[in-house]
């Protein structure tokens, strides 16, 4: 009987169609506020390496579809990593980008930048 059912079970899984899931490859928030940053200096007087503790603006996190996510410290690095893109590409499982959506969360976006990207 438990045979039947399980059978049963998957004719009713195969004859559902698989729809695309498709998701944002990456999003980007702008952090507020400051965060602590330990700086490292080298005093020759002593001859020694001295550290600090000063603050840093938070700069923005970068949160990926599968659940990473990382702290970028400033507009350029942001920029290093490819994350500064005005339109995030949308991608699907096996990771071909079927689309493109504004990314609303960076600052200065202007209406028409938002047209094609290269």
């Amino acid at each position: 009987m438990a045979r039947k059912s399980a059978a049963v079970q998957r004719q009713v899984f195969a004859a559902v169609p698989q729809q695309d899931q498709i998701r944002p490859a990456f999003t980007v928030e702008k952090l507020e506020g400051t965060r602590p940053h330990r700086v490292h200096i080298f005093d020759k007087e002593a001859n020694k390496i001295k550290s600090k503790v000063v603050q840093e603006p938070a700069g923005y996190m970068v949160r990926f579809y599968k659940g990473h996510s990382i702290r970028v410290r400033n507009d350029e690095h942001l920029r290093q990593i490819g994350a500064d893109l005005r339109l995030i590409p949308l991608i699907d499982a096996e990771g071909e980008v079927k689309a493109h959506m504004p990314n609303i969360d960076l600052p200065d976006i202007d209406p028409d930048e938002l047209t094609e990207q290269e």
